[in-house]
């Protein structure tokens, strides 16, 4: 866990967020994501966070048109300056919000919106042990068998925590942006998992796929 997310409440955060629009990776509470960026509306949205408190809210877009999904991730932004590939960042993931209401973009069409993080307050102890019976340790099991017969080793993933690797994968694997915002939108670890194996088992893993139908994102 972030040493940010200690002791943090709820009334901690702003109730409105500048908004990064961030693919295609897809940042959750408890994790850490190097990203650089490039294009002009993303760094002047980095600079605008950066000049206020540090605090951007990571969600995704729809597509051409189709505005955000609702809900996204508060982070924290470790500034690594820039360079010429880009402005470095890492972005540290807090506490998932739900926009209320988009605003009017703040100067330079930086993107805005009034939010709530009443309904994930969960992410703010989810250090907390998980239940055994959500026996991480055999997904973890399967991914690292997985990469090791496709790619011939698993990589970082063999060193990780069970819980660490639930998360990498979320965070990375190639899923649509619908599935990963069904990932994103889980309510807590034991429905992430559930969601994760079965977008695994459907697109990578050989495994008997849950046949649960998938959740409604906003």
């Amino acid at each position: 866990m972030s040493p940010l997310r200690l002791d943090l409440r709820i009334s901690d955060f702003p109730t409105t967020l500048l908004l990064l629009p961030l693919e295609p990776f897809l940042l959750l509470p408890e994790t850490a994501l190097p990203v650089t960026l490039t294009d002009p509306l993303s760094l002047a949205i980095l600079d605008a966070a950066l000049a206020e408190d540090g605090l951007v809210g990571v969600l995704q877009e729809r597509g051409p048109g189709g505005g955000f999904y609702s809900v996204g991730c508060l982070c924290h932004i470790i500034d690594l300056g820039r360079s010429e590939e880009g402005h470095q960042v890492v972005l540290e993931g807090l506490v998932r919000f739900r926009i209320l209401e988009e605003l009017p973009p703040a100067a330079g069409g930086v993107p805005r919106a009034a939010v709530s993080y009443d309904e994930f307050a969960g992410d703010l102890t989810a250090g907390e042990e998980e239940p055994p019976e959500l026996n991480l340790d055999l997904l973890k099991e399967k991914v690292v068998d997985f990469g090791r017969k496709n790619f011939g080793t698993a990589g970082i993933l063999e060193t990780m925590s069970p819980r660490q690797v639930i998360l990498f994968m979320a965070q990375t694997a190639p899923f649509t942006p619908a599935e990963k915002q069904a990932l994103l939108e889980a309510p807590g670890l034991r429905e992430l998992v559930d969601r994760l194996t079965q977008l695994l088992s459907l697109n990578f893993l050989t495994t008997t796929p849950d046949t649960t139908p998938p959740s409604t994102v906003n």
